[in-house]
């Protein structure tokens, strides 16, 4: 049987660098991952089109906590880099 095309370790080979960063602290910022988020529809497809939503709150978790934002341009990203996060504990 033949193997998934996106399913090769050449594909996932990008992963290894931020993960030991992360682990290992070699950032003087924190990464931080989109964990949820609140928003309102656009239009009537809003549900399977990401394009037709405006978000209002994005929480996103690292190693040292999570760090809520509300966005003004309606738009979550996917990573945060948040400076000095694990002097806030």
């Amino acid at each position: 049987m033949k193997k998934a095309r996106f399913l090769r370790a050449r594909y996932f080979a990008w992963v290894a660098v931020p993960l030991a960063l992360f682990a290992f602290g070699g950032l003087p910022t924190d990464i931080h991952v989109i964990w949820s988020y609140d928003w309102q529809p656009l239009g009537n497809n809003s549900g399977s089109d990401w394009s037709q939503r405006h978000y209002t709150r994005c929480t996103f978790i690292g190693r040292h906590g999570a760090v809520t934002e509300y966005p003004t341009n309606g738009k979550c990203g996917w990573l945060r880099f948040v400076p000095n996060a694990g002097e806030r504990l």
